[in-house]
């Protein structure tokens, strides 16, 4: 049984709204003909590989994809095996030992040789094994950052709201957006706006304005997005979901047809339906094992805040229209915590204000 972990995703900048730094002087509200209050599309950028801050080390949570890669006869036999399946102990008693000893190498020998499309199914399932840890390791969350006009010190309580994760896989080839909203019979607990203090001032480095975003909290069911996104990268290669991928890469039937077929010393190994449902049933129980694994990834406490600069893009003629345009070289830190002590995350973010007035 999987065992459902909690995320306790904790975000703090260093110099971040109300912090002393050793006692510099405080820069001071932005100028006051700066517009720099609006609404801000952010694109947040984590590397949830860092300081094994998942549950399992990334690479398990593809492990089944690897086992069909690698082995896939060993895989799917010990998945029966371990569900109490004996689909696969009956063929190998039923069967003379020699023509038994040559069932596992004949099915893997089959998928070595198999092809999908102009690629060998061995390399789609290297891709998808990648594609699935980009997924689950490195998304882009997107949101709304909507900044009220600050008053004369420069303060102001922002809204905060999560909107989609975007993946680049394959890559470049295939770009998923997967919106961000309860899901059907969601907790009342899930957080996905919010509002949080923050400040501008001026420029610290050169920019027209610094921005400090305050601390806020989000409640999110990571796992179930993480599979939507799946599903819909496979929709796009494959034409199905990731267990109809699945099955288009490993072929189940054409395997059975090939393998019944091969012979040692007169007898031929056989069994055709049989060695079909022990495929078909190991893939079932490759994506059940892998989708409950994944599915019991929540964020269900992601606290954060932050900070970056903020620039009044110039026009083509090279005028400025005392507008903030767009956010850059945002930084948070991120404290993570599923249970097995906080881990240091660091993540970026930079966005641009959202069309409209």
């Amino acid at each position: 049984m999987n065992k459902r972990h909690g995320v306790a995703l904790f975000l703090i900048i260093a110099g971040g709204a109300g912090c002393d730094e050793g006692g510099a002087a405080d820069p001071g509200p932005p100028p006051a003909d700066l517009r720099v209050d609006g609404n801000y599309e952010i694109v947040s950028s984590y590397d949830l590989t860092a300081a094994s801050v998942l549950p399992e080390p990334v690479a398990q949570y593809a492990q089944e994809i690897v086992g069909l890669r690698k082995d896939p006869a060993g895989t799917m036999f010990k998945l029966l095996d371990d569900a109490g399946v004996p689909l696969a102990s009956d063929l190998m008693d039923a069967l003379p030992g020699p023509v038994a000893d040559q069932v596992k190498s004949a099915i893997n020998d089959f998928f070595a040789a198999d092809v999908y499309g102009n690629a060998p199914v061995s390399s789609e399932l290297d891709a998808l094994a990648a594609a699935l840890q980009t997924v689950l390791a490195r998304p882009d969350v997107v949101s709304q950052l909507s900044l009220p006009a600050p008053d004369a010190t420069g303060a102001t309580t922002a809204t905060h709201r999560l909107e989609e994760l975007r993946y680049h896989l394959y890559g470049g080839a295939t770009e998923i957006a997967v919106p961000i909203a309860p899901p059907p019979g969601a907790p009342t607990v899930l957080t996905l706006e919010t509002s949080a203090t923050a400040r501008v001032t001026l420029g610290t480095g050169g920019e027209d304005a610094h921005l400090q975003i305050g601390d806020h909290a989000f409640g999110v069911p990571y796992g179930d997005y993480v599979l939507a996104a799946l599903d819909e990268a496979m929709h796009q290669r494959y034409g199905a979901d990731l267990r109809g991928a699945l099955g288009a890469l490993v072929d189940c039937d054409a395997m059975a047809a090939s393998v019944a077929g091969k012979c040692v010393l007169g007898a031929c190994i056989g069994h055709q339906s049989t060695l079909s449902a022990i495929c078909n049933d190991g893939l079932d129980l490759a994506y059940q094992e892998m989708t409950d694994r994944i599915r019991a990834l929540r964020f269900d406490a992601l606290r954060q805040s932050g900070q970056a600069q903020m620039w009044d893009a110039a026009e083509p003629a090279g005028v400025t229209d005392r507008r903030i345009d767009r956010l850059a070289t945002g930084n948070w830190a991120a404290s993570i915590d599923f249970g097995m002590g906080p881990r240091n995350v660091a993540a970026t973010f930079a966005g641009t204000r959202a069309t409209g007035p």
